[in-house]
């Protein structure tokens, strides 16, 4: 009898641990947000006499990154690595590993489009020193904005959802990852992308995939190396090798896309760089590695 009170005030205890450890990652999204919505369009601003484009949409992502500080500070009280990952450190291969082939399948596919449909492909012209400008900037902004929406839109809903560890059952898992792909879908539902779509359907469809995906192989690997270096890739890319006729992301690339925006060929290059993704990090989806303390 005894043992049957123990058990059930320690089952007790873990459930209000959950729950408090919830509502902490809860108000953390709500001041991350708050930061976002009464800051960010006092950055803009403040970047608005530079008169860059891709300083300007990149600027609420100061406000946001700010509030990812002070959330670690005040409410969570933790490191930012152990946000990241269950393990013991932030895995440099794994993100190596994840970044250059969802990078180098994106460079495929442009080769790919090059030679299937040339004329939708065109040099960007700008002057070098601008060129080298933009670098600096993509290099230097590019790691908080991707950042601060992974730990705003996946990380701390997916850690609601998982609790103290990322090593849970398999429907924990896949709750985790609906809920990161509707949180991925609906920001995005704003951008400029959705109203030049020729399948408006398949733009959210790739979001939402995107974000189940990436969700799903974070958790099988025990943190979220992947979905950082994922997205990085993603915007490395776009920024620096080849961007498209409207972007929400304005910047001086490589090269130009005039390809029609929400096709299937979109899906198919997700899918392909995700699939070498989990080819190249397969070797660390193992049992996650509970960090001490």
């Amino acid at each position: 009898m005894d043992k049957e009170h123990q058990m059930k005030g320690k089952n007790e205890q873990c459930r209000r641990t959950y729950q408090r450890e919830s509502l902490t990652l809860a108000l953390s999204m709500v001041l991350i947000s708050a930061f976002r919505l009464l800051l960010g369009p006092i950055a803009v601003q403040l970047f608005a006499p530079a008169g860059l484009p891709y300083l300007q949409a990149n600027a609420p992502f100061f406000a946001l990154g700010l509030g990812i500080v002070v959330s670690l500070r005040l409410l969570l009280k933790s490191s930012f690595k152990q946000l990241i990952t269950d393990h013991n450190h932030f895995r440099i291969p794994l993100f190596v590993r994840a970044f250059l082939a969802y990078f180098l399948t994106a460079n495929l596919f442009l080769l790919l489009y090059v030679l299937t449909e040339p004329a939708s492909i065109s040099t960007y012209a700008a002057p070098a020193n601008q060129k080298l400008l933009m670098l600096v900037l993509v290099l230097v902004i590019t790691p908080i904005q991707t950042s601060s929406e992974e730990v705003l839109f996946r990380i701390l809903p997916v850690r609601i959802v998982t609790g103290k560890t990322l090593a849970v059952g398999k429907l924990h898992r896949l709750l985790a990852s609906l809920f990161s792909a509707l949180l991925f879908a609906l920001p995005h539902l704003g951008n400029r992308e959705l109203a030049q779509a020729q399948s408006p359907a398949i733009v959210v469809g790739y979001y939402a995939l995107f974000g189940f995906l990436v969700t799903a192989m974070s958790l099988k690997s025990g943190g979220f190396e992947i979905a950082l270096a994922v997205h990085a890739a993603n915007n490395l890319f776009v920024a620096l090798i080849c961007n498209y006729q409207g972007s929400s992301l304005p910047s001086l690339p490589l090269f130009e896309s005039t390809r029609a925006l929400g096709t299937w060929t979109d899906l198919a290059q997700l899918v392909a760089g995700l699939f070498f993704v989990w080819l190249a990090c397969r070797s660390f989806f193992s049992s996650p590695q509970v960090q001490e303390g």
